[in-house]
């Protein structure tokens, strides 16, 4: 199962887009001389790269087995929170068990 990489694949290819529409905007706009556009163009431009930009600070996607993912999926369904909250909730606890067990270790 793969719902967890996607996300941030479509957000960047999204962010890539809206830089595109927004360079195209501003070049036209540039050569037609119409400013108020090319400010426009150029701010929608600069909003899709800082997008794309914030995009790499996010989650790393996690390759998971695929009963542990069910489970995950089935969790998130059944307590009606997202993936995110649960997978989020799930690590926690296992990153409290390891520490319980062994003190020392950051």
């Amino acid at each position: 199962m793969r719902a967890g990489p996607v996300r941030p694949y479509i957000s960047l290819v999204a962010g890539l887009i809206l830089v595109a529409i927004g360079l195209a905007g501003l070049l036209d706009a540039l050569f037609g001389e119409t400013w108020d556009l090319a400010v426009l163009f150029g701010l929608v431009a600069l909003i899709g790269l800082v997008g794309v930009i914030s995009g790499f600070g996010a989650r790393r996607p996690v390759t998971l087995r695929a009963d542990l993912a069910s489970r995950l999926l089935e969790r998130s369904r059944l307590g009606g929170e997202s993936l995110d909250q649960v997978l989020d909730r799930s690590v926690a606890t296992y990153l409290h068990v390891l520490r319980e067990s062994d003190p020392e270790d950051p």
